[in-house]
């Protein structure tokens, strides 16, 4: 056979042959390699061992599989230890069926477990729903009827803060608030006298049975006695700074349901309240907010321009207005060649030029508006202007912010156009200027005045297109808003507060960070505060984390570092400054979002991934808590989140008070390996 005898046939055959029996037996071609058969096999190796961890997550806690979780459910998981100390946390919010009073029932319960995570986290919903102080009160009312003298006299220590209803005021409780004038404690015997003082009249009948009862210590009885009906006592220790009225008709309106101001701790009962003090806010007038700042930007004398001088912004406005709407009004020019004519109308150039115009309108009437501001500006006192200190120098100093009586959290509300108004706007009323030596003592003395388990301070780090006043009205709005005693502090570099000015801010924040480090320590060391919490956000977190990061050899100086929608490389932040945060604080949280289109532009701008942007997955760190807050609504450019949205402040709140790790903080689990989770908001649960 001429066909065979020829050895190129011979082989072709072969392998044809070949292939047919591989195939016929289910083999793979001999063209496909192992490595091929793993590529294959990964989805479904992938897709495998996410089933199997989510089969584990819920055999770890069955309760995530129910569509409707009760009371009883609750209680059968707090009975497993495997289970407990996440069963309040992440169902508790998802009880159906249960009035309100079966829930406090329930928490009350779950505060006598063994297990303390257990008793802190049923201790926080109380407080959500309004009943810790309920629940802490009738507690010390009974330890009042103890035998044990030790635990009496704390219980009457701690109601000194808590009002007791009348309907709990029974004949026992008044005798042994009474019997505690005659203590050998000093602190027992003041608390005593001071809890008499204001209950006022309500005391008056059990302070007369016990001088008629021969009291040991009659001489005090009177005397507490005297301050609470003494004309004398009621003109010079009101409760009120306002002056005595002369006649009835001078007393204002009276609230029937108005409660009585509390006694400030610490202060005579006439010291009026400071001046950033949040509590029992009028609301009906505006409350000061003082606010601590150090700064290395230029000291600047900023005088008011004449108004025949700003009218040059909307005439400029006008003008490229009009411009653009001639084409328009005027139609296209008509060329010898038609063809030509109808490819120019249907081209952009028709729509390009109109568009830059009004664009420059627009941008001329922003510049109008912020010199109105400038003009009708209610601040007195010194000025910053937007380029750092000629001399290297920083400033520090005290801003007084009005909080408007209708305050919306989340906002700093301004004018769009008119004047300041304190009744509607976060006005910032004054700058005072300080020495360092006279800056640090005030802080230190304000701290001071704090109660003593919560002696504490935060400092905010302002990021890009932020100008000294916007940054004080942030720090006085997060402050106000926290509802949590702490003494507000900023930081405000020399940003230029103009979006054109990018890289410009961003050499100013590089050479800002040696500052902010020495600020940062200076606070630690001088203020002399037990908690000391950082607030950074944006491309301030940049200059903190590096300042913080050369601090690391100094131990844990701060409380809570939070990191919000952070500028900073996402690489650079994983190897060089995390491991180093660790060290210098309890607890590092960094909030996050995928639809932060600031932080986007960012990323094309420096050509790499920003830590606070999760559009291409969250940055999870060991020893970092991640918490990503795409779900949530946000402004426009989703950048500014941290200061706007009440589930982030909520949650900033409950950390700066608490320092609880995320699982005891109604946040979502999400996983990303079998160590590592990041965690949503409960506005993100499904």
């Amino acid at each position: 056979m001429p066909l065979l005898s020829n050895p190129g046939p011979r082989l072709f055959l072969f392998s044809v042959l070949l292939f047919a029996v591989q195939s016929a037996a289910g083999q793979n071609p001999p063209s496909q390699s192992p490595a091929d058969d793993q590529a294959q096999a990964a989805p479904v190796e992938k897709t495998q061992q996410n089933d199997l961890w989510a089969k584990l997550f819920l055999k770890k806690d069955p309760l995530q599989a129910l569509q409707q979780v009760t009371l009883q459910d609750l209680r059968l998981a707090l009975e497993d230890p495997n289970l407990q100390t996440g069963v309040i946390t992440r169902h508790f919010s998802r009880v159906t069926g249960a009035t309100e009073k079966e829930k406090i029932e329930f928490l009350v319960d779950s505060m006598r477990s063994p297990n303390t995570v257990v008793q802190r986290q049923a201790a926080i919903e109380l407080q959500a729903l309004n009943a810790l102080e309920a629940v802490v009160r009738d507690l010390l009312l009974g330890y009042m009827s103890s035998e044990d003298p030790a635990i009496r006299n704390a219980a009457i220590v701690g109601l000194e803060l808590i009002e007791v209803p009348a309907d709990q005021q029974s004949d026992d409780y008044w005798k042994k608030l009474i019997d505690a004038l005659n203590d050998t404690d000093d602190s027992v015997s003041q608390s005593a006298q001071r809890q008499l003082k204001d209950q006022g009249a309500n005391a008056v009948p059990a302070l007369l049975n016990a001088l008629g009862n021969q009291h040991p210590r009659p001489t005090l009885v009177a005397r507490v006695l005297s301050e609470i009906v003494g004309s004398k006592a009621t003109r010079t220790e009101s409760y009120y700074s306002a002056p005595v009225p002369e006649s009835l008709d001078d007393f204002p309106e009276i609230v029937a349901d108005a409660p009585l101001p509390r006694r400030t701790v610490g202060k005579a009962a006439s010291a009026p309240a400071p001046p950033h003090t949040i509590r029992d806010v009028d609301p009906t007038e505006p409350t000061s907010v003082t606010v601590y700042f150090g700064t290395n930007r230029e000291l600047i004398d900023r005088p008011r321009r004449p108004w025949t001088q700003l009218f040059q912004y909307p005439l400029l406005a006008l003008m490229l207005l009009l411009a653009a709407l001639i084409p328009f009004f005027t139609g296209l020019p008509v060329n010898a060649n038609p063809v030509a004519d109808a490819a120019q109308a249907r081209g952009c150039s028709r729509w390009l030029l109109p568009l830059l115009l009004i664009g420059g309108a627009a941008w001329s009437m922003l510049i109008f508006r912020g010199e109105l501001q400038q003009q009708w500006q209610l601040r007195s006192g010194v000025s910053f202007g937007a380029r750092r200190d000629p001399a290297e120098s920083v400033h520090y100093g005290t801003c007084t912010v009005s909080i408007p009586p209708r305050h919306q959290v989340g906002a700093v509300e301004r004018p769009l156009l008119g004047p300041e108004n304190e009744q509607e706007h976060v006005v910032l009323k004054a700058i005072e200027n300080l020495e360092e030596e006279a800056f640090f003592q005030r802080v230190k003395s304000r701290v001071a005045e704090l109660p003593p388990e919560n002696r504490s301070c935060f400092v905010f780090i302002h990021g890009f297109n932020v100008d000294f006043d916007s940054a004080a009205r942030r720090t006085a709005q997060m402050h106000y808003d926290l509802k949590f005693q702490s003494v507000p502090i900023f930081f405000s570099w020399p940003s230029r507060a103009n979006v054109r000015h990018y890289f410009s801010d961003r050499n100013e924040i590089e050479f800002s960070r040696y500052v902010i480090k020495e600020f940062l320590s200076d606070v630690a060391e001088r203020v002399d505060a037990d908690r000391i919490h950082v607030i950074a956000h944006s491309m301030g977190a940049d200059a903190t984390c590096r300042a913080i990061a050369d601090l690391g050899d100094r131990g844990k100086i701060f409380d809570q570092i939070i990191l919000a929608a952070p500028d900073i490389d996402a690489e650079v932040f994983r190897v060089q400054i995390a491991p180093r945060l660790t060290q210098t604080a309890n607890r590092t949280t960094l909030y996050c979002s995928k639809n932060d289109w600031a932080l986007m532009l960012s990323r094309n701008f420096n050509d790499s991934t920003r830590a606070g942007d999760s559009s291409s997955g969250a940055l999870v760190l060991q020893g970092v808590d991640t918490i990503d807050a795409s779900e949530i609504d946000t402004d426009l450019l989703g950048h500014s989140y941290y200061g706007d949205c009440v589930p982030i402040l909520d949650d900033v709140n409950l950390l700066m008070r608490t320092s609880l790790p995320p699982q005891e903080r109604r946040l979502r689990p999400w996983p990303v390996d079998e160590q590592l989770l990041y965690w949503t908001l409960p506005d993100a649960a499904l």
